[in-house]
């Protein structure tokens, strides 16, 4: 994958109809664009202008139950990310999906992780 070290994000939309993400990054004079594709579900921390990207991880979906447990058991009270009996359930249809943990991390600024099939990094026009 593309080295995304130093880059700014300069925007962020998520498009719940068609479950992407596209954030609008750069540095310098050069211009990409990260979008995911078939998000299931996303979080976003410490969310500011001029965020700069460390890196972006694909870890294993083991640890995205790891890393979120607390998160999960509260969001099943809402329904979120789906309706779901047990951890071990929602554990179970997410292992049984194409869905990967992608995980940004930026020296300053936004950080996060996102559940979703796929991510491309292209240039931008």
């Amino acid at each position: 994958m593309h080295s995304i070290h130093d880059y700014e994000i300069e925007s962020y939309r998520v498009d719940f109809k068609k479950n992407t993400i596209i954030l609008d990054i750069s540095y310098n004079q050069d211009k990409k664009q990260l979008i995911f594709y078939d998000v299931f579900c996303y979080r976003f921390y410490e969310e500011m202008p001029y965020s700069i990207f460390f890196d972006l991880e694909k870890r294993p979906i083991e640890n995205f139950f790891r890393e979120n447990k607390e998160l999960l058991i509260q969001g099943q009270r809402y329904a979120w990310p789906i309706m779901y009996d047990s951890l071990q359930e929602l554990e179970v249809q997410i292992k049984n999906s194409s869905l990967h943990y992608h995980v940004l991390t930026s020296s300053y600024g936004l950080n996060g992780w996102i559940l979703a099939e796929r991510v491309d990094i292209i240039t931008a026009k």
